[in-house]
This record gives C-alpha cells, structure tokens and sequence, in this order.
C-alpha cells in the first residue's frame, strides 16, 4: 500500500475513544456535532442519530453497494445498525470485542450469542472477500472494520507466537493477512486500478 500510494504520516483521529471517532470517520463531520461524544455501550438506548448522514448512505444515492464488515459500535439497538443506516449487507459485532455480550449479527439478526473473538478477523476478511467477487460489476463500498487490535488481543492459532513482538504483534501479522486477502480480491476481480483503498484506525 505505501509503495504504491500515499502515507500519511501526521493527522489526527476524530476523537480518542472508539465510538465518537467512528462517527466522525462514517459522516465526515467531529465527533461532537453528530451528538456521539463517548464511548457507547451494551444496552444503551441511543447511537449514532438518525439525522446524521453516513458515506454508506451517500453513496447509495449514486448506485453502490455496500457492505460492513466488522465492529460497528455506533450504537447496538436495530434502529442503529449499518443496514438501517445506508449499508446493504452487516455482517460482524456490534461493539468492541471486550464487551458482554459479543453476539455475531448478520445485519440486525444475531447469528451466535456469543462470537468467539479470534475468529472475527477471519471471518470478516471472508466476507469482504465474497462480496467484492458478488458486486465487482458495479460500484462497490466496503467498509472492514476489524475488531483487533483491540484489547483483549486474542490472535487465532494460525498466528498465535508467531511474532516477536507478543499477542499484539501476532494480531497484527493477523491483519496484514487481511489487507492481503482483500487486495488479491480486488486484484482477482480486474479493479485494482480503479478501486481506491484506505487503511487507518479509528482512534
């Protein structure tokens, strides 16, 4: 990615915690003014406001499709999540892994009560991958928002102590195989030199 595009090296994330960063990240506007200013948690009543407008829903106005695949966190009530807010497919948890419950949803319906957070990397690199294939003749927005490397670290037996550098570097690692994977699938599907590709974190 940094050999054949541009790194940013000096920027500033739309806020320090999770939750008002990925609202500022998906609507374009600070934390502040979406009226996400903390971090929300299970149960809660109240997420991302419905008068805020997300990419997703942008860009459906102009004919893509659109999947997210990962942690959402932008409030975990129906009414809230990413296919009632612009995406077409959900697929992934929807708040940080070290919350309780962790169940998997495939868009507002739960799949597993209780996901096993290791699997999720590979999981939602998986369906990124099938969707681009599905949708690689018209235009397309996948937003992957992998819930490692949060804490708690909990890298899968394909790359636990395979690093240096403890559980964190082996979910790293983890996520290297995961850009990896979707770069070859945009790569396979004959759109890398009109795909545009963004890897950053959220806070």
């Amino acid at each position: 990615l940094a050999a054949e595009g541009v790194t940013f090296r000096n920027y500033y994330a739309g806020s320090n915690v999770c939750s008002p960063s990925r609202a500022a990240l998906l609507t374009g506007r600070y934390a502040p003014r979406t009226g996400v200013t903390g971090v929300l948690f299970p149960g809660d009543d109240h997420g991302l406001p419905e008068s805020e407008v997300t990419v997703a829903q942008t860009l459906r106005t102009r004919g893509y499709r659109s999947l997210c695949a990962g942690k959402w966190h932008l409030g975990s009530q129906p009414r809230f999540l990413p296919t009632n807010r612009g995406f077409d497919e959900f697929y992934g948890i929807p708040y940080s892994n070290d919350m309780s419950p962790l169940p998997l949803l495939w868009g507002t319906e739960v799949q597993e009560p209780e996901t096993s957070p290791e699997l999720l990397t590979q999981r939602c690199t998986s369906e990124a991958v099938r969707f681009i294939a599905q949708n690689k003749n018209s235009p397309f927005f996948v937003f992957l928002s992998l819930p490692n490397a949060h804490i708690p670290l909990c890298p899968p037996e394909r790359f636990r102590r395979k690093s240096p550098l403890g559980p964190y570097g082996d979910v790293v690692q983890e996520l290297d195989w995961s850009v990896g994977e979707v770069l070859k699938a945009i790569a396979d599907s004959g759109l890398d030199e009109r795909t545009l590709v963004m890897f950053t974190s959220d806070n």
